[in-house]
């Protein structure tokens, strides 16, 4: 049936040769990026298939990373999204900063999935009491502020600020608060091979910075078999807050999902707090219509998410959660 089709369409186009002309450039507008986003609404993504844990409990109900649709927009997502109200059109400009491109966006996205799985980790082994121990903890530069007078790039790995090793954020930092505005700062970097990077010290309201955004990228060693299945897609940190519930619930014989299908959002740091996230009406919109009875979110979204509730009148249940601990404290009076 292919062969006949493929053989059909091969005379039209040899035979009308100005369709042939109208069909090749309708196929290569479909390859123009416009400047332009679009976001609507997502779905979940159950993290059973996403963690991996060896001899880990199982449970009856599940839990879930909300997320967004999001489409890097040609001329024909632009004009669907521009007729379908269910769908936002955000210029690039406000995906992007000035220093940033495409590829340092996706790299720092990438790398703030990594470190959020890994503080998700973390936070649910203290809270089980598990056996944990940190390998390795190193820094990275995932974006640079515009104003900032440095080479460094996005991706340097920091090893030593003025010749001074630095194993965490707070060493850099500290380092750099020693010093006085417009003092040049050396950096000993990694990538690819070892780099000599400069800066020159800002001050804003007594508060010294080079102009750099860093994360950090901790690998702990665990007693169990862990395996991250992510896609190359799946990216930022907004997930953490579930994935720390989902590895807490595998590691413990108390089922806290009690059987219900949970979703939610929300970053988390080393400490359990929760912080807030963006693109709340599309998850909470998705959670929905995939059928969760319960969306976690964060403090600072609760607004946000509760006015979207009303409006369109979602059966689910939606609670504000500030830390893991609050999140816990929740579950358990279900």
């Amino acid at each position: 049936m292919f062969n006949k089709l493929y053989i059909k369409i091969k005379e039209i186009l040899k035979n009308e040769p100005i369709l042939s002309y109208i069909i090749i450039i309708l196929i290569m507008i479909n390859f123009i990026r416009l400047p332009y986003y679009i976001n609507g609404t997502g779905g979940i993504v159950p993290l059973d298939k996403k963690i991996i844990i060896e001899n880990e409990y199982k449970n009856k109900g599940s839990f879930n990373i909300a997320y967004v649709s999001e489409y890097k927009a040609n001329l024909y997502t632009l004009l669907y999204a521009w007729l379908n109200p269910n769908y936002d059109i955000i210029p690039k400009s406000e995906y992007l900063n000035t220093t940033d491109t495409d590829n340092t966006m996706n790299y720092r996205d990438n790398l703030e999935l990594t470190s959020s799985l890994d503080n998700a980790l973390y936070v649910s082994y203290i809270k089980a009491g598990e056996f944990i121990s940190i390998e390795s903890n190193d820094i990275y530069v995932t974006y640079i502020l515009d104003g900032a007078i440095t080479d460094i790039e996005v991706g340097d790995k920091i090893l030593k600020v003025n010749d001074i090793p630095v194993l965490t954020k707070d060493d850099v930092s500290n380092i750099i608060n020693t010093l006085n505005k417009d003092d040049d700062v050396t950096f000993d970097v990694y990538n690819k091979k070892d780099i000599k990077r400069h800066g020159k010290v800002l001050e804003t309201d007594n508060y010294k910075y080079v102009g750099l955004y860093l994360t950090e990228d901790t690998k702990y060693k665990v007693d169990r078999n862990i395996k991250f299945k992510f896609d190359h897609n799946e990216s930022g940190p907004s997930g953490g807050l579930m994935v720390a519930l989902e590895i807490y619930n595998s590691i413990n014989d108390v089922d806290i999902t009690k059987g219900y299908t949970i979703a939610g959002t929300g970053t988390i740091d080393k400490m359990g707090n929760v912080g807030s996230v963006a693109g709340i009406k599309y998850k909470l919109r998705g959670a929905s219509k995939a059928g969760a009875k319960v969306f976690l979110v964060p403090l600072d979204n609760l607004e946000e998410a509760l006015y979207e509730k009303e409006l369109n009148n979602y059966n689910i249940n939606v609670v504000a959660v500030s830390t893991f601990n609050d999140a816990l404290k929740y579950l358990d009076s279900l």
